[in-house]
């Protein structure tokens, strides 16, 4: 009798142990994940858990120390950069290495790796890793991490974060994998320079590509140019700018394009069917603004800045001091980059916000056949240039992308990839993102700073995504400066899909730095944004993009009326929610109320509804 009772227990549990150790579907297994030894068990942590620990490494130059507040919130100490961004590295991989890693898959389009072709009913080859791909993303980050690893300061840095993120995975067990990591049945791979170049470029696509050139073109098409011009005006009357109006612009060095004629006719009559469904959050922004001196209780300058990144969990954002004999500086890191991103150290402080400036343009492409080995361009057959994408797809075969490379940049649509497309045309990308940059440079200076024209050194630099870097300084100075390589273009060259076969649709320059919008200790005695407009239309370059208009109204008017302002001022105002559009909206919309009785109301509801009866109406505060 106790033969059968083993048999069965041991059939079951055979059962059980093949069953977790099996793939069902595009699920891992759920053994690694539920062993006592190695799966989720082994993630938890005692509540006064200790994050002591004395760290050995040849990379190391000198001593480094580290401690974390209450927070959890860490202060480096070190001798040299270098081990300072060591320390950066291992403490952002210490709390978020499967944020970076994760993050870093899906900028590269390599989200097959882990998750497979699909999940559930949902492509992730064809929604994300292929468009990623074709969007240029991967050549991008190459471009970029060309030009960082050509200063011999940036390369030495950005290698040295990556050792300090690689010691901290060469210390883990497959026990002490982040959850995520046992979850989804991978392992951390080894942190490069090329993994930080793709993470800033996943930043310039959160804030700087734009896909509403597609549903402009049709909707263009759709009411003709004119009622489109009213309906989207090149800027709204309610509009307070960044630099005031009547701002006088002297422009010195960019020749100011002007439009073909006869431009309508240049564009094709048919419309573009193509849209992008998956884009980046239309509300990603920020507010920043610096009060001056002038207006304070203490008579020197506050800088607030309120980023409006997307709410993750965890955060994009990582709190951070980083302390060497050269500098002191503290604010919010990038967890996958090293330096200080937003913050001051003991000489000024920097905030940005996005410029929501338009800075990627869709071309229709004429290729001659459907190899797409040539493509018509001013009159003339111009050979197509080819970039292969491999992309590894966990349980398949590798699927091999292959993408025409055009005089604008890579096609991204195509008969091979529609994307819910039906129009059977061609789109190429001209996006400034592919161009080399040097992000870190920027912030490595800002780092450093110590006055105004330290500051303006350090954002020359940065070229893309565009921003409004704000500044303030002990001594008292403070600057706004909307920073990127723009785009000189006429008006509304860029808001729709142009015409790939013909150059006079080319961006005609490129803004030189000392004609972009900027303030420097204005009168007025602050300088602010909020993603709006930068200038009014006496700024002779197009402004393109989608721009907020509101938040930007409603803080310049508070500032205006301030004086003797103290930190609390601002922590009250960075919270204040009033709605200055519906201050604007409401008389308008009231206007339009019909306040007479109907005839034909039955006298129960006026009784009930207070109209017309002499019972008051119920009122709310707002």
């Amino acid at each position: 009798m106790r033969i059968l009772p083993f048999v069965i227990s041991a059939s079951l549990a055979t059962a059980l142990i093949v069953a977790l150790d099996s793939k069902i579907g595009p699920a891992p297994p759920l053994g690694n994940m539920l062993s006592p030894s190695h799966g989720f068990w082994q993630n938890a942590e005692p509540q006064d858990a200790s994050f002591s620990i004395d760290l050995q490494s040849d990379y190391l130059q000198d001593k480094v120390e580290v401690y974390l507040d209450e927070r959890l919130v860490p202060h480096v100490f070190a001798q040299n950069e270098q081990d300072a961004y060591f320390a950066q590295g291992y403490v952002h991989a210490r709390f978020r290495l499967w944020q970076m890693q994760f993050q870093v898959l899906a900028a590269a389009g390599r989200l097959c790796e882990v998750l497979g072709e699909k999940v559930g009913d949902n492509s992730v080859l064809e929604a994300h890793d292929r468009k990623f791909r074709r969007m240029g993303m991967m050549l991008a980050a190459e471009n970029s991490l060309k030009a960082m690893e050509s200063v011999p300061e940036d390369k030495q840095h950005m290698e040295a974060y990556a050792a300090g993120v690689n010691h901290y995975i060469s210390q883990l067990s497959p026990a002490q994998y982040p959850v995520e990591f046992k979850l989804l049945d991978y392992q951390p791979e080894a942190w490069t320079p090329l993994h930080s170049a793709l993470f800033l470029k996943y930043m310039s696509y959160d804030l700087a590509s734009d896909f509403d050139d597609f549903e402009a073109t049709n909707l263009r098409q759709h009411l003709g140019q004119e009622l489109y011009n009213k309906v989207f005006p090149l800027q709204a009357d309610s509009l307070d700018p960044i630099a005031p109006r009547g701002t006088v612009y002297n422009i010195v060095n960019t020749p100011i394009p002007a439009a073909p004629e006869r431009l309508d006719s240049l564009y094709e009559a048919a419309p573009s069917m193509a849209f992008e469904p998956n884009k980046p959050d239309p509300d990603n922004g920020s507010n920043n603004w610096v009060i001056g001196g002038s207006r304070t209780a203490s008579g020197r300058p506050i800088l607030c800045n309120d980023p409006h990144l997307g709410l993750n969990l965890p955060s994009l954002w990582y709190e951070i001091q980083i302390s060497t004999p050269q500098y002191n500086v503290y604010g919010v890191s990038f967890p996958g980059a090293p330096s200080v991103v937003i913050g001051f150290n003991d000489s000024i402080a920097w905030g940005v916000t996005n410029s929501s400036r338009d800075v990627m343009d869709f071309y229709e492409v004429k290729f001659r056949d459907s190899s797409m080995n040539e493509y018509l361009f001013n009159g003339a057959w111009k050979k197509t240039e080819w970039r292969t994408e491999t992309i590894r797809i966990r349980g398949k075969a590798d699927y091999i992308d292959k993408i025409p490379m055009t005089v604008w940049g890579p096609v991204m649509y195509d008969a091979t990839y529609k994307s819910g497309r039906n129009d059977g045309k061609a789109y190429a990308i001209r996006w400034k993102a592919h161009d080399n940059s040097l992000e870190l440079g920027a912030f490595r200076g800002l780092n450093r700073a110590k006055n105004y024209q330290d500051y303006l050194n350090a954002i020359r630099l940065f070229t893309c995504p565009g921003q409004n870097f704000v500044f303030a300084s002990k001594t008292n100075e403070i600057a706004w400066w909307q920073q990127a390589t723009f785009p000189a273009k006429w008006r509304r060259q860029g808001d729709f899909v142009m015409p790939g076969w013909d150059s006079t649709f080319r961006w005609q320059g490129l803004i030189d730095t000392a004609d972009v919008v900027h303030m420097v200790n204005p009168e007025r005695g602050f300088v602010s944004s909020a993603n709006q407009m930068p200038a009014d239309t006496a700024y002779p370059f197009y402004l393109g993009g989608v721009h907020d208009v509101y938040r930007g109204v409603i803080i310049n008017r508070m500032l205006h009326s301030m004086q003797g302002v103290t930190p609390e001022d601002m922590k009250k105002m960075q919270t204040d929610n009033y709605n200055v559009f519906a201050e604007m909206a409401l008389p308008m919309m009231l206007g339009q109320v019909e306040t007479k009785a109907s005839a034909a109301m039955p006298a129960s509801c006026w009784m009930k509804c207070g109209a017309g009866t002499g019972v008051p109406m119920p009122t709310k505060k707002a």
